[in-house]
């Protein structure tokens, strides 16, 4: 009959905490990476309805139709309602906006040449959850430097979603100045409420085909 043993043992008691807290940023870096993927793809959607102009090559009621063809051919699919299609296309009409405020990024995008903004930029903008993103284009749908200040301090102070909308009401934009600190940031950490929303966050659970 086997039986636990305990180790009196300062190493393997910090090995251990060493363990845990690389499993946990491990979780992490999966979650973003899983994040980043689904929300490129809703990127890409939004960006073909309106490149493509499905709505006026084929009627208002496509996306309707879009919808109901994607989720034949996903059944498992979460986020392909006909709402959540439309708000792929505000996404990328919010953003692009944004992007054309650095007149030669989308020409250097294509050979590679990505100037640190524009890095930036994709860095936040693919790292924040699905749900965050929901609710800032429901905000600021028509102002995309505020939009992405939101989602940029988001990713900077880890917030819950509950917590950006605080300050999304109480005006924090307005608040600080505008400012924005130097991003250095690439990955939440553990500890904090967005680590945890992107680790439970069933939009990438639907997109992996995990239930």
């Amino acid at each position: 009959m086997s039986r636990n043993l305990t180790i009196i043992d300062k190493d393997y008691a910090q090995w251990v905490e060493d363990l845990s807290v690389r499993y946990r940023q491990s979780q992490i870096r999966a979650s973003v990476k899983v994040n980043r993927e689904l929300l490129r793809y809703y990127w890409e959607l939004g960006r073909d309805i309106e490149e493509m102009h499905v709505e006026e090559r084929w009627g208002e009621s496509v996306i309707k139709n879009l919808s109901i063809d994607l989720q034949h051919k996903n059944p498992n699919a979460k986020g392909l309602s006909v709402r959540n299609i439309y708000y792929c296309k505000k996404f990328y009409l919010l953003y692009r906006q944004y992007f054309a405020i650095l007149p030669q990024a989308v020409a250097q995008l294509e050979d590679g040449k990505v100037p640190q903004a524009v890095a930036q930029l994709n860095e936040v903008l693919f790292s924040i959850p699905w749900g965050h993103h929901r609710y800032v284009m429901d905000k600021f749908s028509e102002e995309p430097a505020k939009a992405f200040y939101y989602i940029r301090k988001t990713m900077e102070e880890g917030w819950s979603r509950e917590v950006m909308l605080i300050q999304m009401d109480t005006n924090l934009y307005e608040r600080e100045g505008k400012a924005l600190t130097n991003f250095t940031r690439t990955l939440p950490t553990e500890t904090s409420e967005l680590a945890q929303e992107l680790t439970k966050d069933p939009y990438n659970f639907a997109f992996t085909g995990i239930t």
